[in-house]
């Protein structure tokens, strides 16, 4: 991984929080977002089903310098957990690829996102 990897749930982009004009302009910060470089914007559309992210969102932190191991960040709403073992970072990181390989191509995704703004 590289830059910014993000799968989101359709769900997330469709339901209403702050209003129509605050998803608006949200949904259009997403879709700006998305086609900058670094970005990898996924979304996961509501046919893709289940899949293994949804017991437990995670963040697999990954650091520039050389030999520096990755780290697992989960945020539960009674605390902040870090992994900092090997093992735990190869299993979130094999984790999210299968997510990533639920979610729409690059491009759909921002169709969808924008779709979804037009929508509001």
């Amino acid at each position: 991984m590289t830059g910014s990897d993000s799968p989101v749930g359709e769900g997330a982009l469709r339901q209403l929080v702050g209003g129509r004009e605050v998803m608006r302009v949200q949904l259009a910060h997403l879709a700006e977002a998305s086609r900058l470089p670094n970005v990898r914007l996924q979304v996961l559309p509501f046919l893709a089903g289940s899949h293994p992210g949804m017991t437990s969102a995670f963040s697999v932190v990954s650091f520039a310098e050389s030999g520096a191991m990755d780290v697992v960040y989960m945020d539960t709403t009674s605390s902040t957990l870090w992994l900092e073992s090997e093992a735990d970072a190869a299993r979130h990181n094999a984790t999210f690829e299968r997510i990533a390989r639920s979610g729409l191509a690059l491009r759909d995704s921002t169709a969808l996102i924008e779709r979804i703004r037009k929508e509001l």
